[in-house]
């Protein structure tokens, strides 16, 4: 199906303050992941943000969630191909409540809390008070592993 609205798709800063931004606390491994598989970076962010503009709009692959009582979330993969390499970019959104206008949602960063024999990993997607918005049986080509490095360390 098409996002709704998708035409007024809403990136706000997303992508410079976070996916793209190496000092971003949490879009530091996404910036990492962007720049060695696509070379995509915060000085050629327009390739990802006009990308991700153009399926938001033109895409009939938009998977409706449901409302997780803020809005109607939906999950939108888009196939992306640089010289560099190729990926498919998961982007959530969400249409609030009282608005008419998907915007990209936070929290795009998801946790495998179960592998199937047949080796489908199910995701899940939370937001920062560790509340799930979505969970997804995903494939292991359709993942990119992250693998994270605490701030900190326990005495």
């Amino acid at each position: 199906m098409k996002l709704p609205n998708g035409d007024r798709a809403d990136l706000g800063t997303k992508i410079e303050d976070y996916v793209l931004n190496p000092r971003h606390w949490e879009g530091r491994h996404k910036a990492r992941v962007f720049e060695s598989v696509l070379a995509i970076t915060l000085a050629n962010r327009e390739v990802l943000r006009q990308t991700i503009l153009s399926a938001a709009e033109n895409s009939d692959e938009a998977e409706p969630l449901g409302n997780n009582g803020h809005g109607e979330v939906y999950v939108l993969r888009i196939p992306l191909e640089t010289q560099r390499g190729r990926a498919r970019v998961l982007t959530v959104w969400i249409i609030r409540d009282g608005e008419a206008f998907p915007r990209l949602r936070r929290g795009q960063i998801g946790t495998v809390v179960m592998t199937y024999p047949d080796g489908a990993r199910e995701v899940e997607f939370a937001d920062r008070d560790g509340r799930a918005f979505a969970i997804l049986p995903l494939r292991p080509d359709q993942l990119m592993v992250l693998h994270d490095t605490p701030d900190f360390a326990a005495a």
